[in-house]
């Protein structure tokens, strides 16, 4: 209770994540230090209860499900926008909101936070730095063409087996094809986001951020931004960004 309250005790600072206390604050990839400084393309200057009392909702499960707002946050000074669906479990400081002033591009963010075409993009990278993106929405291209949505995903394991799949149905009875590929669009087409994760840690990508951005070629922007190691090996036509050295491997001693 004493927590509650000091969650809900108003300030005029900006709040800094100190700790995560539950999963979905980690799944964002937010971390302790992240500074709150937007909410919904505005400055904000409240409690964590403030933002955690959009989604106190009575409203039906179905309607709650699309209460969102965007967080406009900090980290070393680098800027970038979170759009969160549910109430945050972080535990927070106040810090002097005189350190965001004359933070670079801040109000270029709060601006990008009030659009209505936002996306949520999840970022991953190999041990390499190697990055690429996957986007948390739904694909038409899952849902209607699987085999090609898992070459797009690179999986071709999965693309040949579904087929392989298709072509052996076809073989017995062209009517168990049709059911074949009809199941295979509805569970593709609904567990989409967990198989390209799932396809992510296959390839060992690890996962380092959610953002939103309004285009691809901005999240790869503001990838790079978080941290100047990633390369995207599909940039984003107009992407800058310096390839990486190859490493000299040591000749090993006799």
């Amino acid at each position: 209770m004493e927590a509650l309250d000091q969650d809900r005790q108003p300030t005029q600072g900006i709040l800094k994540i100190k700790t995560l206390r539950g999963g979905y604050a980690k799944s964002l990839g937010l971390q302790p230090g992240d500074k709150i400084i937007g909410l919904d393309g505005d400055e904000f200057f409240g409690t964590i209860a403030d933002i955690n009392m959009i989604f106190a909702t009575d409203e039906d499960e179905e309607n709650r499900d699309q209460v969102e707002a965007v967080l406009t946050l900090s980290r070393e000074q680098r800027i970038f926008n979170v759009i969160v669906n549910q109430p945050l479990s972080v535990k927070c400081d106040t810090v002097d909101a005189e350190e965001m002033t004359g933070l670079n591009q801040k109000d270029e963010f709060l601006n990008v936070a009030k659009m209505e075409n936002l996306s949520q993009y999840m970022i991953f990278h190999d041990v390499k730095k190697n990055a690429e993106l996957v986007l948390r929405s739904k694909s038409l291209l899952a849902m209607v063409i699987p085999p090609f949505w898992f070459l797009n995903q690179r999986v071709w394991e999965a693309a040949i087996a579904s087929l392989l799949g298709l072509l052996a149905t076809f073989a017995v009875h062209w009517i168990l094809a049709v059911i074949y590929f009809v199941i295979l669009c509805l569970y593709v087409g609904r567990e989409h986001m967990n198989l390209a994760i799932s396809f992510m840690n296959y390839r060992r990508f690890l996962y380092f951020q959610t953002i939103a951005a309004e285009t691809e070629l901005q999240a790869q922007r503001v990838a790079i931004s978080l941290d100047n190691e990633l390369y995207f090996r599909k940039p984003v036509h107009g992407l800058e960004q310096i390839k990486p050295r190859k490493r000299r491997k040591t000749p090993s001693k006799a």
